[in-house]
């Protein structure tokens, strides 16, 4: 179970440049075109998020925080863009894509 307040300890939260983080992190995970999955959860969200599996004994959560927790008054820091959990004992990553210029 996911806990609100565990996310808004900055400790726990590492912003990450989708471009430098995705295709690393996705080898390092065993998660197959984990950039991809990236993409397509980003354009059609699910409330609850998705686990993704990878080869190596690993599962993160794709989720979207302002829609998980939708019943918060308080929002998170850029609680609108895609999260990869994996567990309180991991940093959360908080997934942003840089602007076009």
């Amino acid at each position: 179970m996911m806990r609100f307040g565990w996310f808004q300890d900055p400790d726990n939260v590492v912003y990450a440049d989708v471009d430098q983080f995705a295709d690393h992190f996705g080898k390092e995970a065993g998660i197959e075109n984990f950039r991809t999955k990236l993409e397509n959860f980003k354009a059609n969200p699910t409330a609850e998020g998705i686990l993704l599996k990878g080869r190596k004994r690993t599962t993160v959560k794709l989720f979207i925080p302002d829609l998980y927790f939708a019943d918060k008054k308080t929002k998170l820091e850029m609680g609108d863009t895609v999260w990869v959990y994996m567990g309180e004992y991991y940093p959360c990553y908080c997934v942003y894509w840089p602007q076009a210029e």
